[in-house]
């Protein structure tokens, strides 16, 4: 989706202390041998802090750092999420309303998994081109991971999980960036990557089973085996270039014009087929920040973002590429165009 007029107002993050992977091995929670071949370097752990209240510190840090008004002026607020939020039946955007919002804003939780933040700003883009009065939206994201059905040294191999918050607001008019394009799609056929065969019901947390995706991805490679393949692996890797090519185009650049790609803090391997398929260097990534948080949700891109911003790894002119992959299996794509590495008012139109 071509996005017209659509800017990144503020970006805000909360990303808690790493935890080292030498603390890790010393404690016994990750081995050694794993530390050397899988090279990453920490994971940010928030401890007991709840996941909405670290949504609040990044919305808080949005609205601090970029100058902006007030949460209340917000037209929409959608809350992507990829782990529990709080007490079952209840809903973590609220946390937000009576914190921060208020009640007058439309707010909704999406599950999309690790690829809700960039679909919801397809999402939020829709709503604000809907009416014209509608000026600006907040896509916000947060998981702690630190729950006795998460090991994150071990729940995924080759990869290790954090916690973390990232809040974008996105208005019309002005911002520190342009939203150029964004799209968002879901491969039907790779369902079964992730489900492990387990049951639908009852759901695994209410009756105590973790969440191990290398159980998951082993119990899907043997039924490949049996089943002498189905390409689906190809599928998924046709399907994110697609997504790519077509946000690409419709932003009216090329791969070329690219100066960083945001991909998921995931496993080295995972990387490697990335860079191959989409013919970039590691430089080009975000890898060395990633392999210090850890996979944090639904916010990897967007903490590395902020992360680029401050640090100088993207300026004014530089055009920035997400890209995302859910469990489901889906994927997303979102290109920027940095305009500012500071607040942009009203009064700047773009």
């Amino acid at each position: 989706m071509r996005t017209s007029n659509m800017f990144v107002r503020s970006l805000g993050v909360y990303v808690p202390e790493s935890v080292s992977v030498e603390q890790a091995v010393r404690e016994g929670w990750y081995p050694a041998e794993e530390a050397e071949k899988f090279r990453q370097i920490g994971a940010a752990v928030a401890g007991d802090m709840p996941a909405p209240e670290m949504a609040r510190l990044a919305v808080l840090d949005a609205y601090d750092r970029w100058g902006e008004s007030s949460p209340r002026d917000l037209d929409l607020l959608l809350y992507p999420s990829v782990w529990h939020q709080g007490p079952n039946g209840w809903q973590p955007q609220h946390y937000l309303q009576k914190h921060l919002l208020g009640g007058n804003v439309p707010a909704f939780e999406i599950r999309s998994g690790c690829v809700g933040m960039i679909s919801s700003l397809e999402l939020a883009a829709s709503y604000l081109q809907a009416v014209p009065d509608r000026e600006t939206a907040m896509v916000v994201s947060s998981d702690n991971h630190g729950t006795p059905l998460v090991d994150r040294w071990r729940m995924t191999p080759g990869a290790l999980i954090g916690d973390a918050a990232a809040a974008l607001i996105l208005g019309k008019g002005h911002g520190m960036a342009e939203l150029l394009s964004v799209n968002a799609t879901v491969i039907p056929e790779a369902d079964a990557v992730n489900d492990g065969a387990y049951p639908l019901f009852p759901p695994d947390a209410t009756i105590g089973i973790g969440l191990s995706f290398g159980d998951r991805h082993e119990e899907f490679r043997q039924r490949l085996l049996k089943a002498q393949g189905t390409g689906i692996h190809l599928t998924i890797q046709k399907t994110m270039m697609q997504q790519v090519e077509q946000t690409l185009d419709e932003a009216g650049i090329e791969l070329s014009d690219i100066t960083r790609v945001a991909l998921p803090h995931g496993r080295r391997e995972d990387l490697d087929g990335q860079m191959s398929w989409l013919g970039i260097d590691e430089d080009q990534t975000t890898w060395d920040y990633g392999r210090r948080v850890g996979h944090c949700g639904a916010v990897d891109q967007f903490i590395a973002f902020e992360h680029l911003l401050a640090t100088g790894g993207l300026v004014a002119g530089d055009h920035l590429l997400m890209v995302g992959f859910g469990s489901g299996t889906s994927c997303a794509a979102a290109v920027f165009r940095v305009l500012s590495t500071s607040p942009v008012t009203t009064g700047a139109r773009a």
